[in-house]
């Protein structure tokens, strides 16, 4: 394993034993244990998270019930009052950018930032 790239953007545990050592080899500290305290995650990703196929859904509805092309902002806001909760802008965002081509696309693309439904 190539730990080149590991050693040059430390996590903060690793950041710990690294000033600790460096301490240790400049003869501070020496006698002082070592303690790291790593960060725990606040939860599984699906609570943080909307799943895309929620999210694709969510903006069909949205361009479904507005006969004119929609700013993706617009479609952002709507979405988040549909599903009603906070839904990241990339998430949308991502979801119009990625169903505009392709053989069945869902979106077409009306000008800059602007979209509708295919057919």
């Amino acid at each position: 394993m190539d730990l080149t790239g590991h050693h040059s953007n430390p996590s903060r545990p690793l950041s710990a034993v690294l000033a600790w050592a460096a301490t240790v080899a400049e003869g501070r500290d020496s006698k002082r244990p070592l303690r790291v305290e790593a960060n725990r995650a606040a939860g599984a990703i699906g609570a943080a998270h909307q799943r895309h196929d929620r999210v694709v859904a969510a903006v069909v509805s949205v361009l479904e019930m507005h006969a004119a092309p929609m700013h993706a902002r617009d479609v952002h806001r709507a979405v988040e009052a549909l599903m009603g909760r906070p839904v990241r802008w990339t998430s949308v965002k991502a979801c119009l950018a990625s169903n505009v081509a392709g053989a069945a696309p869902r979106f077409v693309r009306v000008s800059r930032g602007q979209y509708r439904l295919a057919g």
